[in-house]
């Protein structure tokens, strides 16, 4: 064993830990196949320490190390891949390519150096991968599937020729090379912008890539082999740190998304209101148009609670706050306040339209998101709404005031309906 390994192995299995517990608070499907594809470069980082000494262990550990490479590579890519393409069509495509490839590495962890095992299994190879894009052509443009057909052949035709130069260990290595280097190429494509840890994953794998490219130029000058024994194992670190940095930049994004938005409709809070109603104001004293505020409150929602339950309460709020959501000008804002108080700014009316048709039309459009039947555990529910609007300039122009008069005028009709209420049981 070589013990000069140690200290990598566990400093990876450290930052492997750390990226379990960031995904169990954060928890993503694909990050569950980065850790997958990491747990496979740790299987590889074990076997690498086996067969280092060249004892006994060599053969099997190196066989390991190559297929355990190739496994983590093609999980990578298949998380990298799962937010741009078809997650079926994908995972055919990489299920059906794969066998050919691990065949490859095994053969050259075996030693083997004979020129016909090789071509047999090039010649599979490259049939696998020109007839395995139509297999997915039902999901997949044709035009894409004759780019997948041109990537296969570009893969398979240079290993015919590094065969024929019998330099098997680049024909090893060239595959591993383009799947790392896709890989890096498709988490660029689907992470977002303006990432920290995609830069340090796009970077790691491009470097994983370069390495196994250069392998064979490596390997036949021992003067490189220490600084490229140091590379060697940066890349690995550099993704997974990328990984963890992602995560976290997740889990701040999230927050600050919660900070505005109430959790159960995902419509903007009280914080988040109440600077898009400063904000609408000012482009309405700057330009001259008006800003409606207009105030909801559903009527009977505290018996809904009372007899069936918050959780049948909580799913009624969603679903009106689906419909209100789509009643509104693509521009205004839709909020919720807390219970069952929704507030709208709608802002950039002209002036030129009376003050009272601004009031109609905004009562008619929130009636209108409300005359719908809503459901929920069984029930079919039936639910109107008081609703209140203030106009800036019109009523007033203090921003504090004119929440009074909405709030005024939402409650001076709230007083005004009868309470109903008679749920309705849908079997």
């Amino acid at each position: 064993m070589n013990v000069n390994l140690l200290p990598d192995l566990a400093a990876l299995a450290a930052l492997l830990a750390v990226l379990h517990f960031l995904r169990r608070r954060h928890p993503q499907e694909r990050v569950g196949l980065w850790i997958i594809g990491l747990l496979f470069i740790f299987l590889e980082a074990i076997a690498h320490t086996l067969y280092a000494d060249r004892g006994p262990r060599h053969m099997p550990s190196h066989i390991v190390a190559l297929d355990s490479y190739l496994a983590a590579g093609i999980i990578f890519l298949w998380a990298a891949a799962r937010p741009l393409y078809s997650r079926r069509s994908t995972l055919i495509y990489l299920l059906a390519n794969t066998p050919p490839l691990a065949l490859l590495l095994t053969i050259y962890g075996l030693d083997l150096r004979t020129q016909p095992v090789y071509r047999i299994v090039i010649i599979c190879g490259q049939l696998v991968g020109v007839l395995s894009p139509f297999l997915i052509a039902r999901t997949v443009r044709l035009r894409a599937a004759w780019w997948l057909i041109v990537t296969q052949l570009l893969i398979w035709t240079p290993l015919w020729f590094s065969v024929a130069s019998r330099n098997y260990r680049e024909t090893a290595y060239f595959p591993l090379f383009v799947v790392y280097l896709a890989t890096g190429v498709v988490f660029q494509l689907s992470l977002p912008r303006r990432s920290l840890g995609k830069i340090c994953i796009v970077a790691g794998f491009t470097l994983w890539a370069l390495v196994f490219l250069f392998h064979s130029w490596v390997a036949a000058r021992p003067q490189y082999t220490d600084f490229a024994a140091q590379i060697w194992n940066m890349q690995k670190f550099l993704v997974t740190i990328g990984m963890l940095l992602v995560l976290l930049e997740l889990q701040v994004s999230s927050n600050e998304w919660y900070a505005f938005h109430d959790q159960l409709t995902g419509l903007p809070n009280r914080r988040l209101f109440e600077d898009r109603l400063a904000q609408s104001l000012d482009d309405s004293a700057r330009s001259g148009t008006r800003t409606a505020l207009i105030m909801l409150d559903l009527n009977g929602f505290k018996q809904i609670n009372d007899s069936l339950g918050h959780d049948v309460g909580d799913r009624l709020l969603q679903q009106v706050a689906h419909s209100l959501r789509h009643a509104i000008r693509e521009p205004d804002t839709l909020a919720r306040l807390g219970g069952d108080e929704f507030i709208i700014v709608a802002g950039n009316l002209p002036a030129a339209v009376p003050a009272e048709q601004i009031v109609e039309a905004s009562a008619r459009r929130i009636e209108g998101a409300l005359r719908r039947s809503f459901y929920a555990a069984g029930y079919e529910l039936a639910v109107s709404g008081s609703v209140g609007v203030a106009i800036y300039p019109d009523d007033t122009t203090d921003e504090v005031l004119l929440r009074r008069l909405a709030d005024q005028r939402m409650y001076s009709q709230k007083r005004q309906v009868p309470l109903q209420f008679e749920p309705e049981l849908q079997l």
